[in-house]
């Protein structure tokens, strides 16, 4: 009788684990949206689940990473859905009278993770429909023998973009040997993690694959090959590559027999009608250049610009401060988080479009110092899909920067809402206001009553010396964003801070929209643009440059030494353009030296070429205020 309990139970238990422990099957795919994606002939299913369901699932955590996506990140969706489509279908094969699943392998799944889609997976895993997206490193490693996987096509070598002496396209499939970046640092072997940590293993992509420390760009993520540097301080550069120039047929290692395929005749008469075709076309271009002299009588062919008529209502959208380019969150930034709850508020600071920017505390986030102040500049819930842009490529950009001169983002909140980015905090704040201060007429026109006994010993004078020191250091930074290829489109006063000692940084809180909302003519709630600190073809064109920011960096120079007077104040910003539309620019503050006024007024050359270089700019400055010292000196000593 005890034998026979015995028995009844250890079926009652092996029955319960039958129950508990999904039983799968393969069966080919039966679905719809999958079917591209899936190349297997045999899926393995579990039973009674529906293909709709299935469906289902692939089509919401397609939606979860569309959703947190930049939607100029065209490689991320349809790579996504083959990760997530063989997430839910694995492939299937029998074993033993069991149907068993041949997951996708990991380095399929980390290319999505971890370049493709990074910031928009990033965001999913920390919300509630996280748990959907597969587990990369739980997968099988295409590199192991001992497991089997399938590999997921997403980087397809195209022979004919395969060169070895220049790039073509982005450079995806450059294979030279230039190892060293345009600025002359050698670059890191993709295979290393040191200095520079990275997700671009050569398992994952067929172009790295004995690439050692070439230059390469795996993915198509930038426009021309580059790589990771052996700097510590430069994580990444681009390469001294050059594009091609045209078709050049790659190298098959022999050279094919031209076969003619055109009689004698043939080519007679397709040479005479080519010639009587050029000859008409001749005539043509000749009759319409005539016809343009007659109506033009300029000899320089330039942008049209003297006959505009100029109605500010109607300048078109300036899309440089609301749309963002082609980018994803710079990786550095998982370096960079810090945890929301240990960030104390302390006071407002200011408050723009995209949220608010105040003072906090913050523990142990310099190293070498339990507490420190920062300035955190908070995207607010309702924020738009462009701001929110915005915000990101601030981040990322801010993430890439080390000099001096450059306000220094200490960490990021990017766990949780709302996205706060955490700067280092200047004690004097922004440079317009300080100015205002330092002016003999700042009585007057400004008070501020949080002005401590060591800043107002600061703000007492500011005189010539000081502000050569200023608009030198200004100088200094821009000379690091212009070599690194960067464009500031929105230089000026408002956007420098100033801490301890009369150090000078070049920022941009985005506060100028708010705190100075007269500097900027807003033609939408989408648009608005600093017209008082930008040259013509900025204000008609939206063409930015380094040239773009020379001039800006003009009005800064008439800004210091007029205590932050308004540029061309008195005018509206209808006056303003057609102020420089007819060649004229800014009168000379009172006390400016005139070697500077000079510089100045070189800085707004109208036309961009011959406006200087921010490194020759950054010369004159010093032999300029070499001068002023020796000056000074021999006055000292009468």
């Amino acid at each position: 009788m005890l034998s026979v309990y015995i028995i009844l139970i250890l079926f009652i238990v092996s029955s319960a684990g039958t129950k508990n422990k999904p039983i799968g099957q393969c069966v080919p795919y039966n679905g719809s949206f999958c079917s591209a994606e899936i190349d297997s002939a045999q899926i393995h299913k579990i039973v009674n689940v529906s293909f709709e369901k299935l469906d289902r699932d692939v089509m919401d955590m397609l939606h979860d990473i569309k959703k947190n996506l930049n939607p100029l990140n065209d490689r991320c969706p349809s790579n996504a859905k083959k990760v997530f489509c063989n997430h839910v279908y694995p492939s299937c094969h029998q074993e033993n009278g069991e149907a068993k699943p041949i997951h996708m392998c990991r380095q399929s799944c980390l290319a999505v993770k971890e370049l493709l889609c990074f910031d928009a997976w990033l965001m999913v895993v920390h919300s509630m429909d996280g748990y959907k997206l597969p587990i990369c490193e739980t997968l099988p490693d295409k590199l192991d023998p001992t497991m089997k996987c399938v590999d997921i096509p997403m980087f397809v070598r195209k022979p004919e973009e395969t060169r070895n002496s220049c790039y073509k396209g982005t450079g995806q499939w450059y294979n030279g040997t230039v190892n060293t970046t345009k600025s002359g640092i050698a670059c890191q072997a993709w295979e290393s993690q040191n200095p520079h940590n990275h997700q671009r293993p050569p398992d994952v992509f067929p172009s790295l694959e004995g690439a050692e420390n070439y230059c390469r760009n795996p993915g198509s993520e930038e426009d021309s090959p580059w790589c990771y540097t052996q700097e510590r301080i430069i994580r990444w550069e681009r390469c001294d590559v050059p594009k091609c120039d045209g078709e050049i047929r790659p190298p098959t290692g022999r050279v094919e027999e031209e076969k003619p395929t055109m009689t004698t005749e043939a080519i007679a008469i397709v040479s005479t009608v080519t010639a009587v075709g050029v000859f008409v076309v001749a005539l043509i271009c000749i009759l319409c250049y005539q016809i343009f002299r007659q109506r033009h009588s300029i000899k320089y062919n330039s942008t049209p610009q003297d006959d505009l008529d100029i109605d500010v209502d109607k300048l078109q959208p300036n899309i440089s401060y609301h749309k963002m380019a082609d980018i994803k969150l710079n990786p550095k930034l998982q370096t960079l988080e810090y945890p929301r709850n240990d960030v104390v508020y302390l006071c407002d600071i200011g408050q723009g479009a995209f949220g608010r920017v105040f003072k906090a505390k913050a523990k142990e986030l310099v190293e070498d110092s339990e507490d420190c102040f920062v300035a955190v500049k908070m995207l607010k819930d309702d924020a738009s899909e462009d701001l929110q842009q915005d915000f990101e490529r601030e981040a990322s950009l801010m993430a890439e920067f080390d000099h001096r001169n450059i306000v220094k983002l200490l960490g990021i909140c990017a766990i949780g809402k709302p996205m706060c980015l955490l700067f280092e905090f200047m004690e004097n704040g922004d440079l317009n206001g300080f100015l205002r201060l330092c002016s003999s007429e700042s009585n007057y026109i400004i008070r501020r009553n949080s002005v401590d006994k060591k800043s107002s010993e600061l703000f007492h004078h500011v005189g010539t010396n000081q502000q050569m020191n200023i608009i030198m250091q200004i100088c200094t930074g821009m000379v690091y964003l212009s070599d690194n290829g960067y464009v500031h489109r929105d230089l000026a006063t408002r956007n420098c801070l100033v801490g301890e000692n009369l150090l000078v940084k070049i920022s941009d809180f985005g506060l100028a929209r708010s705190v100075h909302s007269m500097e900027y003519y807003k033609g939408s709630d989408h648009d608005a643009i600093p017209i008082r600190w930008m040259p013509l073809e900025s204000i008609l064109y939206n063409k930015f440059t380094s040239e773009s920011d020379v001039w800006s960096f003009g009005i800064v120079l008439w800004e210091v030494f007029s205590y932050a007077l308004q540029p061309y104040y008195g005018m509206s910003h209808e006056e303003v353009v057609q102020f420089i539309k007819d060649g004229k620019v800014l009168a000379c503050p009172d006390k400016t030296p005139k070697a500077l006024y000079d510089l100045m007024r070189l800085c707004w050359s109208k036309k961009p070429t011959n406006r200087p270089r921010f490194i020759h700019l950054s010369k004159s400055l010093h032999a300029i205020n070499e001068e002023l010292q020796k000056k000074s000196n021999i006055n000292e000593v009468v």
